[in-house]
């Protein structure tokens, strides 16, 4: 009985305190990254390696998260040297960009200079893409149409 009490303490106590670790610093740079686009270059030299290694899969294929972190990290060498460099690296996002249009800045030093601060990805209803608003109708329209017919089937098989 004392061994499952304490497997049970064990459990309940130690094991989430052991998930809720750090998350690593390479998380910053894509969340910083994330809000608009560009990268406050003031993150150690390990987490701009360990973001590169890091990379999502569709981050990789379809923007420039990669060559940005780069820009990133040169920056940052060249301002542990003493040189001037801009306080933001990266190519930003373009101004139609949905993601651009539905964040706000604010300042939060532990993130960096500039972070988003709340806002979805579609602010309003003209963002939204016109195929998936004409699939979604005729998806139900056809769920319309199935459950009418699964009714009528039914209702004549009650007459018979």
């Amino acid at each position: 009985m004392k061994r499952l009490l304490l497997f049970s303490l064990l459990v309940v106590f130690v094991i989430p305190a052991q998930a809720q670790a750090a998350a690593p610093c390479r998380d910053k740079i894509f969340n910083d990254w994330y809000a608009d686009g560009k990268i406050a270059s003031n993150y150690p030299h390990a987490c701009y390696v360990d973001a590169l290694r890091h990379i999502p899969a569709d981050a990789k294929e379809y923007s420039n998260l990669g060559e940005d972190i780069t820009a990133a990290m040169r920056a940052g060498v060249r301002r542990a040297e003493g040189k001037v460099v801009p306080s933001q690296v990266g190519h930003g996002f373009k101004t139609n960009d949905v993601l651009a249009a539905a964040t706000t800045k604010s300042h939060d030093p532990t993130l960096g200079e500039k972070t988003a601060s709340g806002g979805g990805l579609i602010s309003s209803a003209s963002n939204a893409p016109l195929p998936i608003l004409v699939l979604g109708g005729l998806a139900i329209a056809l769920a319309a149409a199935g459950a009418i017919g699964t009714g009528v089937k039914y209702a004549r098989s009650r007459r018979h």
